[in-house]
């Protein structure tokens, strides 16, 4: 997997048709920031009513969502891979909040390392730790342009890093959750990657081609880019 895969915890549920679907989801308080969120998790595929107001999906890319609505207030709650997540949208303002975010480790692992080479002809892997500010600093600005390289990039988080610290850090930077996504493969980590943060991992024709440590900025990502992976930008 190269995203955060978030499983929600399941209720048993009934399927209900599309209209139905479309009324509950419609109604749903804060419903554009629970969908963004829904988004950097995965694709659903059919909506099933459960208990009470709540909603739930199975993925395309695997796991469930479920949707529960109390008053003005939506919440998602998730368990997968290790990391157990819960978020909460009230409004009027419909600010995410991370109610609870603990992790067993789990996240990127050797497996996922090899759909990644498979599926991507060339990409970046980026690995940023809450605790190393200068890395914290990039990743913020990476944000910024990273869309605009039109080049696959994966953002990894230290393994070892501190869940509730890492979370205010994405809530403080409107950071997308997908960046709580734990570095945890042998084969990175024998590449080199964690021996600084942040780290940059090319990769091309299925194989791990350079490890670049440190703060890069926009114009040294161009250039390596160029460099390692042979793209023109």
């Amino acid at each position: 997997m190269n995203k955060l895969i978030l499983i929600f915890s399941f209720l048993i549920s009934s399927p209900i048709n599309s209209s139905e679907v479309k009324s509950l989801l419609s109604n749903l308080p804060c419903a554009d920031q629970v969908f963004k969120s829904i988004a950097a998790i995965g694709t659903p595929k059919k909506w099933s009513k459960g208990k009470k107001s709540t909603v739930s999906t199975s993925m395309e890319e695997g796991g469930v969502v479920v949707i529960s609505v109390s008053k003005n207030i939506s919440r998602l709650s998730s368990d997968a891979h290790g990391v157990k997540l819960q978020l909460e949208f009230s409004r009027p303002t419909c600010k995410m909040k991370i109610t609870n975010l603990t992790s067993s480790k789990g996240g990127f692992q050797d497996v996922d390392l090899g759909d990644l080479l498979l599926k991507n002809k060339y990409g970046v892997i980026y690995l940023w730790s809450p605790h190393m500010s200068l890395s914290l600093f990039e990743l913020v600005e990476l944000q910024k342009y990273v869309k605009s390289l039109k080049i696959p990039f994966t953002i990894l988080m230290d393994l070892h890093a501190d869940d509730k610290f890492a979370a205010k850090l994405l809530k403080k930077y409107d950071l997308p959750l997908e960046y709580l996504n734990r570095m945890n493969s042998r084969e990175l980590e024998k590449f080199g990657i964690t021996v600084h943060y942040p780290s940059t991992v090319f990769y091309k024709d299925k194989k791990l081609v350079k490890r670049v440590p440190g703060y890069n900025g926009k114009k040294s990502f161009k250039d390596l880019i160029k460099k390692y992976l042979e793209v023109k930008l």
